[in-house]
């Protein structure tokens, strides 16, 4: 009885941890086409992307460009 128990257990702690880890589809990182002027703070390219472009994210790199992330 106590290894059913155990069994049972384990196997509901495995199907648990399994919710946990999804597959992520990959993310590729594309010049913005609207956003204009330098990129000079993240948290303005991360807004266009997500809200004019709808996009998944923006970063201001090192050339004072916005990066918009998508899904591939």
């Amino acid at each position: 009885m106590e290894k059913k128990m155990a069994g049972f257990c384990i196997f509901f702690l495995v199907l648990f941890l399994a919710q946990e880890y999804g597959v992520e589809g990959k993310v590729c990182l594309n010049l913005s086409d609207k956003f204009k002027g330098p990129c000079l703070g993240t948290k303005n390219c991360d807004h266009h992307c997500r809200d004019i472009e709808h996009l998944l994210s923006g970063v201001c790199r090192d050339d004072f460009r916005c990066w918009c992330n998508r899904n591939c």
